[in-house]
């Protein structure tokens, strides 16, 4: 086989398991098939590899409940955190919102530190539901991103400020698909972290254009931590977890 088209059969191969993989490249190598035949005998096996796998409604609560929901969420929560920096420095804005600078800090400290938080237990949950399927959940990513990037029209601000949360997620995900469940005390300290720093937003009728349907919003991203409560890690199981 050409060596390009060879390229292209081994990459399309990694959507199939380690051993499967080795052993239909192996196959492939043995048979005098032709270039076109062995790189639709890949794909086909692959799709219905992936078919399969959507069986299951762990994909589908991955990419439809998490990921996509998600993604709108916290890109506007990201918004509202670079409106509280932006906001810490101007004295003006700070006067305008009655503020003083320790309690502007103070709100995009309780900010960030929110939206770290729901970020790595959704991007964890995508990560520990869909292992095979995380491909499609980061399209379900990419799209909000993507549409919310370049309908982006405030001039004080850059694009980037909506892309606060992916670090985060992104290493929740890394972390999901690794260990699949936590221990049960650190899922139980996660949730309770999560809920409780919920409630200084709702006393103060939240920030931005966040705060109409704060409460919603919130539980909306809130649930995939308590989630990972319900999943997690009982004493005694052999299960990986951190």
């Amino acid at each position: 086989m050409a060596g390009s088209n060879w390229s292209v059969v081994e990459f399309l191969a990694r959507l199939l398991e380690q051993d499967e993989r080795e052993a239909v490249l192996g196959d492939l190598e043995e048979t005098q098939a032709g270039a076109v035949d062995r790189l639709f005998g890949v794909v086909g096996l692959a799709a219905r590899r992936q078919v399969l796998l959507w069986r299951s409604w762990r994909p589908w609560m991955a990419g439809f409940a998490v990921a996509l929901p998600g993604s709108f969420l916290l890109m506007g929560f990201s918004l509202s955190v670079s409106w509280s920096y932006r906001r810490l420095l101007c004295p003006d804005l700070l006067r305008s919102a009655e503020l003083t600078k320790d309690s502007g800090l103070f709100i995009l400290l309780w900010q960030a530190l929110l939206l770290f938080a729901w970020a790595w237990s959704g991007g964890f949950v995508v990560g520990a539901t869909s292992k095979r399927t995380v491909w499609v959940s980061a399209l379900f990513c990419y799209a909000p991103c993507l549409f919310c990037w370049s309908s982006f029209r405030v001039r004080s601000l850059s694009r980037y400020c909506l892309l606060l949360f992916l670090l985060p997620a992104i290493w929740g995900v890394v972390q999901g698909m690794r260990v699949s469940r936590l221990k049960r005390n650190a899922a139980l300290l996660l949730a309770v972290t999560v809920t409780v720093l919920m409630i200084p937003g709702w006393s103060s009728g939240g920030v931005d254009w966040w705060s109409p349907r704060r409460q919603t919003f919130d539980w909306m991203l809130s649930w995939p931590a308590w989630y990972l409560v319900l999943t997690a890690k009982r004493p005694g199981s052999d299960a990986a977890a951190v």
